[in-house]
């Protein structure tokens, strides 16, 4: 295979490398005669500008068409340009990410005969694919999208990283395939914006669609932990990283102390994603998790830094004394944001357009305010995602843990429930177990541990619509005969490749939106394969929260932190919706039938789910919200593709 850039280079720091965190865009023909327009292709990077605003570039041969969009993170200078091919011109890559352990990788095929002329942890990926092929992948500690273009096999070889911190949407029309980091770069190459609505009702339920589904019609995600490619017009998938698997092979070597197993790995893990030449900060809550990232820097004296918090007016939802806690015992360099409600419809609008999706969280516009307050003192900015995911610390796993030592009884509890529910207060979290119960069948309750409504309580606003939980049901199979008869590793692990892989986009897209780099040292994949493996009495409890997070820092976090109780990254929407004129301007026109959105807003069924909600009842939230999500993403994206059709 042929070999990547021949020079001389410097001998470097071992973690020390050149990075380039960007957008991609591509367009492949089923004809590798035909030429692909360079035009469309700077237009699909145009409409990511703001995930590279210090580069771009584009290159095209026969039958396809490569472009970027840069974000400098290390080492400045232009030399990381890509789209960048091998000297032998065989292979042209464009990427998105960071290979951490890019040092070993670079020795080891120095070793085969591979110089480098860039320090860029780009070129050692595109010199591991020479040599190894799709093999390589399982070499890579990193986050990472990709596009390889093969020019002797006429072969477009694309890849995530195993659990999708980097993005890659594609489509197929007309004889090709159009990729990019974000599907409003397939817009701009003149794919039609159309709203699925046979995804309605699992956006009802979830508020995201797992799998390779969007809502969009016709576009599809690569999904994290696969590959696929492009040759003659056929399309290839495969999934190159299982977690059972990897948590099976790690279960025979597991570490005789875990804690200190755990705080070690994950101030490696820390101390990776610290690495840049531009200012780096920490996403800061106040909660245990981006605690222990902020801690774990100070711990390695990795100081001064920028630390970056949301407050809110509401207390039952501020956490932000217990942040500007943890900010002064590490050093940081501490700043706050409060979202003023003459900003919160306008960002949603923005955050809305930059997730490509209704949005699933109701944080989302808040962590795009937050990031732009960042944007003047960072480029990179840690946060503490895929700690509950992976150390069972949700609140809504607990029920699953009695329920898994309650399996002989759980049918009876299923009949009690029914027979009890409408007698408890509506907003108990008892009424809302049973309301759980009932759901399903037992064995199907991790699927809708996630859900805050439940198929049974909507039925007549998902019979128009197909069910499309297929892929939540294909990885709640792997996850029963990995946890059989434990169904609360049975919904972290179906959590992992499904809520998370929506908060992670969440992540990227907000971040992004605003030109900054979000890295997630929870998500290291031996972390995350390690701790699937560990026996489930030392991951979760009834009594304490995430235990083994706990006991590895309780040296490090002050008691405050440790003992809070668990308030994830709550948002006040009821008052919202209720209160800032123009979100209950939507709402009012969703409860008159005046919307001119999607056809599933238009049902009588939303229509007095919102007049309940209006009138005060808070059970109608779940509906409300999300049809209220649902026509602001759909009206900002209509007509901001309309407006790049017009421009182009």
């Amino acid at each position: 295979m042929g070999k990547a850039f021949r020079g001389g280079s410097k001998a470097l720091h071992r973690r020390r490398k050149e990075l380039a965190v960007c957008g991609v865009a591509g367009i492949a023909t089923a004809d590798v005669r035909k030429p692909v327009e360079k035009d469309r292709v700077w237009r699909m990077c145009g409409a990511m500008v703001h995930r590279g605003p210090d580069d771009g570039d584009v290159w095209a041969s026969q039958g396809i068409g490569l472009g970027s969009r840069r974000l400098a993170i290390l080492d400045l200078s232009p030399s990381g340009r890509m789209p960048m091919t091998t000297e032998d011109g065989r292979f042209t890559i464009v990427y998105n990410g960071e290979i951490y352990n890019h040092q070993e990788l670079r020795g080891a095929l120095a070793a085969k005969g591979y110089r480098f002329r860039t320090r860029t942890d780009t070129e050692v990926l595109l010199s591991a694919f020479a040599e190894y092929g799709e093999n390589a992948l399982d070499l890579l500690n990193g986050m990472f999208a990709f596009a390889i273009w093969d020019s002797h096999d006429a072969r477009l070889f694309l890849a995530r990283d195993r659990l999708g911190v980097k993005p890659l949407y594609y489509t197929i029309q007309g004889g090709e395939l159009v990729f990019a980091s974000e599907a409003k770069a397939l817009y701009a190459a003149g794919i039609p914006f159309e709203f699925d609505e046979e995804t309605w009702p699992e956006l009802l339920l979830f508020r995201y669609t797992a799998g390779e589904r969007t809502p969009m019609r016709g576009i599809r995600r690569l999904l994290p932990g696969h590959w696929m490619s492009w040759q003659g017009g056929v399309l290839t998938t495969r999934r190159w990283w299982r977690l059972a698997e990897r948590a099976r092979a790690r279960a025979e070597a597991l570490p005789p102390d875990p804690i200190g197993w755990f705080r070690d790995i994950f101030d490696d893990a820390v101390a990776l994603r610290r690495v840049a030449d531009v200012p780096v900060g920490v996403l800061l809550s106040g909660g245990m998790d981006s605690s222990s990232v902020a801690a774990s820097l100070h711990a390695q004296g990795h100081v001064p830094l920028a630390s970056f918090t949301v407050r809110f007016a509401e207390k039952g939802y501020d956490e932000g004394d217990l942040a500007r806690e943890v900010a002064e015992r590490c050093g940081l360099d501490h700043h706050e944001l409060v979202v003023g409600d003459d900003e919160l419809y306008s960002l949603t609008c923005e955050a809305s357009w930059h997730l490509d999706e209704p949005l699933a969280h109701g944080q989302d516009p808040h962590l795009l305010a937050i990031s732009r307050l960042a944007k003047p003192l960072v480029t990179v900015l840690l946060s503490g995602e895929g700690a509950d995911e992976t150390l069972g610390g949700y609140v809504r796993y607990k029920p699953l843990t009695v329920l898994s030592r309650l399996h002989r009884i759980l049918p009876a509890l299923q009949v009690g429930c029914r027979c009890s529910s409408a007698l408890m207060p509506r907003h108990s979290r008892l009424h809302k177990l049973c309301r759980y119960l009932e759901a399903g069948p037992i064995e199907d309750l991790p699927i809708y541990n996630a859900a805050e409504i439940f198929p049974n309580e909507v039925p007549s606003m998902l019979r128009p619509c197909k069910e499309v939980f297929g892929a939540r049901r294909e990885i709640l199979a792997e996850a029963r005969s990995y946890f059989p008869g434990r169904l609360d590793r049975q919904a972290m692990h179906l959590d992992i490749h499904t809520f998370l892989v929506s908060v992670l986009d969440r992540n990227d897209r907000m971040t992004m939106g605003a030109s900054i780099e979000c890295r997630v040292p929870f998500l290291d994949f031996r972390l995350v394969e390690s701790l699937a493996a560990v026996p489930s009495h030392q991951v979760v409890s009834l009594t304490r929260k995430k235990p083994l997070l706990r006991d590895a820092m309780a040296c490090r976090l002050p008691q405050s932190v440790l003992q809070a109780p668990k308030w994830g990254f709550g948002v006040p929407w009821k008052r919202y919706l209720r209160e800032v004129a123009p979100f209950r301007a939507v709402l009012e026109s969703l409860r008159d039938l005046r919307q001119s959105g999607p056809d599933v807003l238009a049902g009588r069924h939303v229509s007095s789910a919102v007049s309940s909600f209006l009138a005060g009842d808070d059970t109608c939230f779940p509906i409300t919200q999300q049809a209220m999500l649902l026509y602001v993403w759909y009206q900002t994206t209509a007509t901001r593709v309309r407006a790049m059709r017009f421009s182009s």
